[in-house]
C-alpha cells in the first residue's frame, strides 16, 4: 500500500509538470510505446507500458521509474535513483547509476559504465558482462539471479534462495545465505562467506579465502587436492582449517585459505569428471559392440580401456579398423585412453556391404543377383520358359 500511494502521488504530481516536460525542461512520463532520448537534466521521469527512454552523454535524471515492461537504456549521462518495476528492463553501457532497485522479475543488463549500488527483488534477473560496481554492495534478495561474466562487483550478497553465477570478472566480497546457490566456474573471488544452509558449488576460480558456517555447503570439484595447515581430509570431507590447493579440470592449479570452518559447516573435495565419448563410424546400422557404449561417460583423471569387438549381425561386413582419436594404439582394438581432459573417441569400422554378403542376401527370385526381383528378373525366367535340364531332355 506504501508502494502503491507513492506512486499516485508521484503519477498526480508528474501530470502537472507534463508540459514542462514536453518542452525539455522539467520532469517527463512516458506513457504506451512512446521513447525519449534523454539528453539534458531532468528532476523526475516515469516509463509505463512499453515506453523506452534512453540517456545519453549529457543527460540527468533523479529520480527515474520505469513501469510495466518499460525499459530503460543508459548509454551515458548520471542516473542518480533508478526504480525498475513490473517485468522491466534497464539495460547500462556507460554512463553512471547511483543507486538501482529491480522489483517483480525485472531485468538489469550491465556491460559497462559505473552503478554505485544495486538491489534485486522479487525473482529479478542481473546479468553483468562487464562495467564496475565499486562503492554500495550487490544485494540479490527473493529467489533473484546474478549472472556475473565480466566487471567488477566490490560486495556482493545473495540470500532468500538467490542464485549467484560467476563465470569470470572479479568480485572482492561474496556473501551467500538463507538457502541460496552459488556456482563458480572461473573469476576471481577475493573472500567467500558461505552461511545459513547456503549451497556453493566450484569447478573453477581464484579465490583468497573461504569462510564457511551455519549448515552450509562449500564443493570444490577439482584434482590432485591436497591440503595444508590444520586441514585434514575424512573421505570427501575436508576438516579443520588451513589451505586447501588442487587443479581444476584444465590444470590450472588453485589454492585456497580455509579461514573458518564450522562443525555444522561441510566442505567437501570431490574429483570432478572428465567427460569421454564414444562414437562410431561408419554407425547407420547400430554397432552397439564398443566398450564403454557410444555416447558420454564421467572418469576420474587417469587410464580408462575401451574394446571394439566385431559388429556380431554382420561380423564379416563390419570389421574394426581403428581409433580416431587420443587412444594409446588406435590400431588396437583393445587399447587404453588417458583422461586428463574431456575427450572424443571414435572407432572405425570397415564398411564392406554388398549385394549378396552376409547381411544382404540375394531375394528368392532374385535371378540377376542385382539384390532386388523386378522385370529382369521375371525377362530371365521368360526367356527360359519350358527349358528343360533333366537327363531325359537331352
Amino acid at each position: 500500500m506504501k508502494r502503491q500511494s507513492a506512486h499516485l502521488f508521484v503519477v498526480a504530481v508528474l501530470a502537472l509538470l507534463g508540459p514542462l516536460a514536453a518542452k525539455g525542461r522539467g520532469d517527463f512520463i512516458l506513457w504506451n510505446d512512446e521513447w525519449l532520448t534523454v539528453n539534458s537534466s531532468h528532476s523526475q521521469g516515469l516509463l509505463y507500458d512499453t515506453s523506452c527512454a534512453f540517456i545519453v552523454s549529457g543527460g540527468a535524471v533523479t529520480y527515474l521509474y520505469a513501469y510495466d515492461s518499460g525499459a530503460v537504456g543508459v548509454s551515458g549521462g548520471n542516473v542518480s535513483w533508478l526504480r525498475a518495476y513490473n517485468s522491466s528492463t534497464t539495460n547500462i553501457s556507460v554512463g553512471n547509476v547511483g543507486n538501482l532497485y529491480a522489483y517483480d522479475i525485472s531485468t538489469v543488463n550491465i556491460s559497462g559504465g559505473t552503478v554505485g549500488g544495486l538491489q534485486a527483488h522479487d525473482s529479478s534477473d542481473v546479468d553483468i558482462s562487464g562495467g564496475s560496481m565499486i562503492n554500495q554492495p550487490l544485494y540479490a534478495y527473493d529467489s533473484s539471479t546474478v549472472s556475473i561474466s565480466d566487471g567488477s562487483v566490490n560486495y556482493l550478497y545473495a540470500s532468500y534462495s538467490s542464485t549467484v553465477d560467476v563465470s569470470s570478472g572479479y568480485v572482492y566480497q561474496l556473501y551467500t545465505s538463507d538457502i541460496s546457490t552459488v556456482n563458480i566456474s572461473g573469476g576471481t573471488v577475493g573472500n567467500l562467506h558461505a552461511y545459513n544452509s547456503s549451497t556453493v558449488s566450484i569447478s573453477s576460480a581464484s579465490i583468497t579465502n573461504l569462510d564457511a558456517r551455519n549448515s552450509s555447503t562449500v564443493t570444490f570439484y577439482g584434482q590432485n587436492f591436497r591440503v595444508g595447515g590444520e586441514l585434514a581430509f575424512d573421505g570427501e570431507r575436508v576438516l579443520g582449517t588451513g589451505m586447501l590447493s588442487g587443479e581444476w579440470m584444465d590444470g590450472k592449479r588453485w589454492a585456497v585459505n580455509i579461514s573458518t570452518n564450522e562443525p555444522t559447516a561441510t566442505i567437501l573435495a570431490i574429483p570432478a569428471p572428465y567427460i569421454l565419448t564414444i562414437d562410431v563410424d561408419p554407425n547407420d546400422v547400430g554397432i552397439d559392440t564398443i566398450t564403454p557404449s557410444v555416447g558420454p561417460h564421467d572418469y576420474a583423471r587417469g587410464w580408462v580401456s575401451i574394446k571394439a569387438e566385431r559388429f556380431i549381425n554382420c561380423p564379416d561386413v563390419y570389421t574394426f579398423d581403428h581409433w580416431d582419436g587420443d587412444v594409446n594404439d588406435p590400431n588396437s582394438a583393445d587399447t587404453t585412453v588417458f583422461m586428463d581432459s574431456d575427450k572424443t573417441i571414435t572407432a572405425v569400422f570397415v564398411d564392406d556391404r554388398q549385394c549378396g554378403d552376409e547381411c544382404h542376401p540375394y531375394p528368392s527370385g532374385d535371378i540377376s543377383k542385382d539384390c532386388k526381383v523386378d522385370f529382369l528378373d521375371i525377362a530371365m525366367v521368360a526367356s527360359s520358359w519350358l527349358e528343360c535340364t533333366r537327363p531325359e531332355c537331352d
